[in-house]
């Protein structure tokens, strides 16, 4: 693509503001009659949920299960909380914890198990609900990656969302805690506000801003720039864990409306292309028990090895392509992770995966021509990578 970059992800930031009333109902049925409260993003949101878990708990050194890899954001949800991280890791080539290992990780200190739903492709919590419920641990489904646009079962106890750029639902900002009636008897922490930080990012020139710049000719001079930052995966403190005012549903509810009546991207788009890459020893990553309706932020993949991986992104990139490393390493490997974490390790089967996995668009943005340059790229390592 000359002179124009694919951007990675790219969900649209609607402009349209609702009334609070009818939307946050209609939100809450959606999940079941279960009551919504916002917050300031899906991180804070998490950080509730852990808060609360652990609240409920006698032990005084809780912790939190969560998946080897993964975005830093689950460790800065554990900090703000107070609670520790408990790294788990992942089954062979696959994205689902392992049985054994998390198994070998409960303990008396256990107050949650985190089920992650990676890109949107599953988080295995119908299989992880069964264990929570003989172990009496609750079960947070972090949904931060993943809405669907219809009402399905949902296991756990707690439901995070994120409304943050490239989510599923993207407005810049804010997240949401889904609880069932039985988990909202802990007194929040703070009072509900706006940040400076907020309400800016909830302005009408933000969400202008952000869609223009997603643009891929515009995205593409935002890739030459040094010091953007595009891309970079660190652990990062939680700045604003307060909730959100009631008048946040104005953006938060007709946005949903929105969401569920658009037309979904469709994965098919891609099917000849997956079909030729599995001869190549390119594999899609699978969840066990991936949802019907999963609908995939990014389309992730599973290289041969990690040399192969780096260089395919590498050539996507160079075509414009919008190809991604994701998280790059495992969770104790993230720069600046705290260093009771980063001794966790190491997580065989979480390096292998973090190796191995790179991501490609799958948002509207991307064309037929947008496919067949990407199959064009692969056929071209393919054949390189077979010579002698």
């Amino acid at each position: 693509m000359k002179f124009a970059a694919l951007p990675p992800v790219r969900r649209s930031v609607a402009l349209s503001r609702g009334e609070a009333g009818p939307y946050r109902h209609a939100m809450e049925q959606f999940f079941g009659g279960r009551p919504i409260d916002l917050y300031a993003s899906g991180t804070a949101a998490l950080a509730r949920s852990i808060t609360e878990c652990a609240a409920r708990s006698s032990t005084k050194t809780p912790e939190v299960i969560l998946p080897a890899y993964g975005c830093p954001d689950l460790i800065t949800a554990c900090v703000s909380a107070s609670v520790l991280p408990r790294l788990v890791d992942s089954a062979p080539g696959t994205w689902t914890y392992s049985p054994e290992a998390l198994c070998s990780n409960l303990s008396p200190n256990t107050v949650a198990i985190v089920a992650v739903n990676l890109l949107g492709i599953g988080d295995d919590s119908a299989e992880l609900s069964r264990l929570c419920r003989d172990r009496r641990i609750p079960l947070i489904q972090d949904s931060a990656q993943f809405l669907p646009r219809a009402p399905e079962p949902w296991p756990g106890q707690y439901i995070v969302l994120s409304f943050g750029r490239g989510k599923p639902l993207s407005l810049l900002h804010g997240g949401a805690l889904v609880r069932t009636d039985s988990s909202a008897e802990v007194p929040p922490t703070a009072p509900a506000h706006y940040s400076p930080r907020d309400r800016l990012l909830a302005s009408r020139p933000a969400a202008v801003a952000f869609n223009a710049l997603t643009d891929p000719h515009l995205y593409w001079l935002l890739l030459l720039l040094p010091g953007t930052g595009l891309g970079e995966v660190a652990y990062k403190p939680l700045r604003n864990s307060a909730p959100l005012p009631d008048r946040a549903w104005r953006q938060v509810g007709k946005a949903f409306d929105l969401y569920r009546r658009h037309q979904s991207y469709s994965r098919a788009i891609w099917d000849r292309a997956l079909a030729e890459w599995s001869r190549a020893g390119i594999e899609v990553l699978n969840c066990r028990g991936s949802p019907p309706s999963a609908e995939p932020l990014r389309l992730p993949l599973l290289a041969p090895d990690r040399a192969a991986r780096d260089e395919l992104v590498t050539r996507l990139n160079r075509a414009g392509l919008g190809a991604s490393r994701l998280y790059g390493t495992t969770l104790d490997q993230i720069s600046g992770i705290p260093e009771v974490v980063r001794t966790q390790g190491p997580f065989r089967n979480a390096t292998a995966l973090a190796d191995r996995l790179f991501t490609i668009p799958t948002h509207t943005l991307v064309t037929a021509a947008a496919v067949a340059a990407t199959r064009k790229v692969v056929s071209e390592w393919h054949r390189s990578a077979r010579r002698p």
